[in-house]
């Protein structure tokens, strides 16, 4: 599908650009949770460090694929899909600037789900922000695709073949350090045939 492998390409531009933002951001805070928990800690604290910030990149996207989702099928209001966007910017001079801003209020909306509470519940992998140059980067990438209509393992299958598979220095991610929420959801969709009413 030309589809999936245009917001896969989108997709690791993101992750990209958020491991090089963040390379070097956090380093104490992650020094001690990797001496605090014992987990992985074979790798070197570089790799470790580096591997972290991956995971972190992934839980975002995960959770911008979540709200975009959510979003298009009108289970929430639009912020950050093509019909929020100009809702917003019919209300706020120079909207880009504020991209972040949509995204926690997005993220605030989603949780009101009992359904999301679960996958949007803050973690370590939380200790970076989506600040406005993030948001800007990957709301415009995201709001070109429409969900609307798909069942939830669409989400399952883009975030299978961006992830699961994914290997840095023979780990795999989806086992290095701990589980992270977002993701942890997408991955149990593999069997959902749920249809949106």
């Amino acid at each position: 599908m030309i589809f999936i492998k245009k917001i896969l390409a989108d997709l690791m531009e993101f992750v990209e650009f958020f491991k090089m933002k963040y390379k070097y951001d956090q380093r104490g805070v992650l020094k001690k949770y990797r001496l605090k928990y014992g987990l992985n800690k074979k790798l070197s604290e570089d790799m470790w460090c580096e591997l972290f910030t991956e995971k972190s990149a992934y839980n975002y996207c995960a959770k911008f694929l979540l709200i975009k989702f959510w979003e298009d099928n009108n289970k929430i209001s639009s912020k950050i899909n093509i019909e929020g966007l100009k809702k917003w910017n019919e209300l706020v001079t120079n909207i880009n600037s504020s991209y972040s801003k949509l995204y926690d209020i997005s993220e605030n909306d989603i949780l009101e789900s009992e359904e999301m509470k679960e996958a949007f519940r803050k973690n370590d992998y939380d200790i970076y922000t989506i600040d406005d140059e993030l948001a800007v980067f990957i709301i415009d990438r995201l709001k070109k695709y429409d969900f609307k209509g798909y069942n939830y393992s669409i989400l399952y299958e883009i975030f299978n073949k961006l992830y699961k598979k994914e290997k840095r220095s023979g780990i795999n991610l989806q086992y290095f350090y701990k589980p992270a929420n977002a993701i942890e959801y997408i991955l149990s969709l593999n069997k959902s045939e749920e249809k949106l009413g």
